[in-house]
């Protein structure tokens, strides 16, 4: 691990980010663009998406392999950024006015636990990941975790740029969220959790607000067993890829939703698929939109 000293301040504004006029609330009829309730004709669509466990078991652990081996790191003992370059258990507590970096091997894989966190940035993400294989943020019970960016990112010495890195936790590989916490993330500069692969979040509540895109996993965002609340300026939740194994698709299942959003609500280039849930979703322009097929099941939306 190593932590270097860079100093500033900021703070997280209070009140709601913005104000979206002219929502409509998501209703589920079929159509061009819209959801129908099966994949094909003759195909059962949710016995299908049932049958696999999308989750890896990595993404299912919420607790140390070894409690004795899990690095602790107090954020109020640290000052500016934080470099996490080791891989394994980290349990993060405290407040910090600065960034954490993950930046290990590209083969590592790194697990966060984060007990009571808030982190303030004034530049740039509030936790980004910059080089792993896979990174598991586990929200530890009863805590709340809080992030935030700041309005602007400032360019920092070192060639790195804050502009491809655009969302207040960012990361460049797999990311998974689990847990029985909670996790707030405030966006201010753009997206509020973005990744360049897959986002799961498999538990917890996460709440999401931001000036962009609320959540965005390029390859595709599975939502499992968990609350999640997005209000964001432009799409709530957004996925762009296409490809195979399930590459670009969105998937809600046994999970609370609740989306308003400046543009479109749920935004997909591939599959979406939406089930045994309760979801809201309201947008000013498109509700859903899925370059594949959507398919919501039964009474799930609007609830």
């Amino acid at each position: 691990m190593k932590r270097s000293g860079i100093k500033g301040k900021t703070g997280r504004p209070a009140g709601v980010l913005f104000s979206l006029c002219a929502a409509f609330l998501l209703t589920a009829c079929a159509g061009e663009g819209q959801a129908s309730d099966q994949a094909a004709p003759g195909t059962d669509w949710q016995a299908q998406r049932k049958q696999y466990d999308r989750r890896t078991v990595q993404d299912r652990r919420i607790s140390p392999v070894d409690e004795a081996k899990i690095e602790s790191v107090d954020l109020n003992a640290c000052e500016g950024t934080l470099i996490l370059a080791g891989s394994g258990d980290i349990r993060l507590s405290g407040s910090l006015e600065g960034s954490v970096v993950v930046d290990t091997a590209e083969d590592e894989l790194v697990h966060l636990y984060l007990d009571g966190v808030e982190i303030n940035a004034y530049r740039g993400p509030a936790l980004r990941i910059e080089e792993a294989a896979k990174v598991v943020v586990t929200l530890m019970p009863g805590t709340e975790n809080v992030l935030t960016d700041s309005p602007d990112y400032v360019e920092p010495q070192g060639g790195i740029s804050y502009e491809e890195m655009p969302a207040c936790l960012y990361s460049v590989c797999d990311l998974t969220v689990n847990g029985d916490g909670a996790l707030r993330v405030y966006g201010y500069y753009e997206d509020g959790i973005r990744s360049k692969d897959r986002i799961r979040l498999l538990g917890g509540s996460v709440s999401v607000q931001a000036k962009g895109d609320g959540i965005r996993g390029n390859d595709g965002i599975l939502i499992q067993d968990a609350s999640v609340e997005v209000q964001s300026e432009k799409n709530g939740i957004r996925a762009t890829a296409q490809g195979e194994n399930d590459r670009g698709v969105i998937e809600v299942k046994d999970s609370t939703v609740s989306v308003v959003a400046g543009e479109k609500g749920v935004y997909t280039a591939s599959d979406l698929y939406l089930y045994d849930s309760r979801c809201s979703v309201n947008a000013v322009e498109e509700k859903v939109k899925a370059g594949g097929t959507a398919c919501i099941a039964g009474d799930c939306l609007n609830q």
